[in-house]
């Protein structure tokens, strides 16, 4: 994906320069409003191409660009719109719960396959075999975070009377067990957030 990016910022460069000439010759004609939109189409180039050093910019064009795209806090992951955080101290469920509070964000959702596979790969990454997940039992399975428990994947189910907190298994599918174990939990914020 970098390299198919890095090909695309290059050929990019080699048509603006052999544009040149020509787009000169517009830009004398050119509306003031088309070439200002023409300045930021250029920095969100050289702002998608890390490692690429591009000419400099204005700095009050460049902080136009920076919010279009977001980056996630040191040591959290991104994934899709959110970024996540694999915390490794053992926790309770609660416990776990309210210090993912405390960084603004809240325990992860899963809402298909793939996102489920993604938190499986982070807790491997990150040395682990279970973690914490958003997932409570109260009148019916629900996510702390308010989204809709919209996809299932259990790998096994106990009775929720003693076993009303979800985890994640990194072998397997998820499962539930007493909210007092003392576990790793995976934190997980939006992108509006991060």
């Amino acid at each position: 994906m970098k390299a198919f990016l890095l090909l695309t910022v290059l050929l990019s460069g080699v048509l603006a320069i052999t544009a040149a000439p020509v787009e000169a010759d517009e830009a004398a004609q050119a509306p003031l409003e088309l070439q200002e939109e023409n300045q930021v189409a250029e920095i969100e180039v050289g702002v998608a191409a890390p490692g690429v050093e591009g000419p400099e910019k204005s700095g009050e064009a460049a902080l136009s660009v920076e919010g279009r795209f977001f980056a996630c806090p040191t040591g959290w992951v991104r994934y899709k719109n959110s970024c996540y955080l694999y915390v490794s101290a053992g926790r309770s469920w609660s416990s776990a719960a309210a210090y993912c509070t405390s960084l603004g964000a809240s325990l992860s959702s899963v809402h298909n396959v793939f996102d489920y596979s993604f938190l499986q790969d982070l807790t491997r990454r990150s040395g682990g075999s279970v973690a914490w997940m958003g997932g409570i039992y109260f009148q019916g399975w629900r996510w702390v975070d308010q989204s809709i428990f919209n996809y299932n994947f259990w790998s096994s189910q106990n009775s929720v009377r003693s076993y009303q907190c979800m985890y994640l298994n990194a072998r397997a599918g998820w499962s539930n067990h007493n909210c007092n174990n003392g576990w790793p939990s995976i934190c997980m914020t939006k992108s509006d957030t991060c």
